[in-house]
């Protein structure tokens, strides 16, 4: 009888020895389960059909400005982002694209650390477009953590401008 209970503690103490084990090696690991958007930011692209506007510190300037990073993933840009995204639809085939850019360029540089802009050519992204009910370019679309939370629905309005999408963002709680 004393040879088995002293198997049954040998044993209980090694189980209780790997656990203790397992547990302290599952404590100390590094986690690195949490994604970041930025890690689905690449190279700066001017010419990228679906980008992020970054500020960044640019080489023989000053001050930050807005540089322009290919999203190399979506929907894991919006998945995991830390704060809300504006979605920009554009075309570059629109008379007026680089004016509003420039004034989205403003709202970015205005909102730094609060939103995260998104360029989108509809021309190239039929899919979002269509996830969106976009109807007109240019438009905006805020979304958070991966869901739509309202669209500005630049139909509807005669003329606007980018202080007019500012005010909206702000009146989404965003500021």
């Amino acid at each position: 009888m004393n040879l088995l209970k002293n198997r049954f503690r040998s044993i209980t103490a090694v189980v209780f020895a790997v656990s203790l084990m397992a547990m302290t090696a599952v404590s100390c690991k590094k986690d690195n389960t949490e994604a970041s958007y930025e890690q689905y930011l690449g190279e700066i692209s001017y010419d990228a059909s679906i980008y992020a506007m970054s500020m960044e510190k640019i080489e023989d300037e000053e001050e930050p400005g807005i540089v322009y990073r290919e999203v190399t993933d979506y929907n894991s840009v919006i998945n995991t982002a830390d704060k809300p995204v504006l979605l920009y639809f554009f075309s570059t085939n629109s008379i007026d694209a680089a004016g509003v850019t420039a004034g989205v360029e403003d709202i970015a540089q205005k909102l730094d650390g609060k939103i995260l802009v998104i360029g989108i050519d509809i021309m190239q992204h039929r899919d979002i477009v269509t996830r969106y009910n976009i109807m007109a370019v240019p438009d905006f679309v805020i979304v958070d953590h991966g869901s739509l939370k309202s669209g500005f629905n630049s139909i509807n309005y005669a003329y606007w401008t980018a202080t007019d999408v500012y005010n909206w963002i702000i009146e989404q709680g965003i500021s």
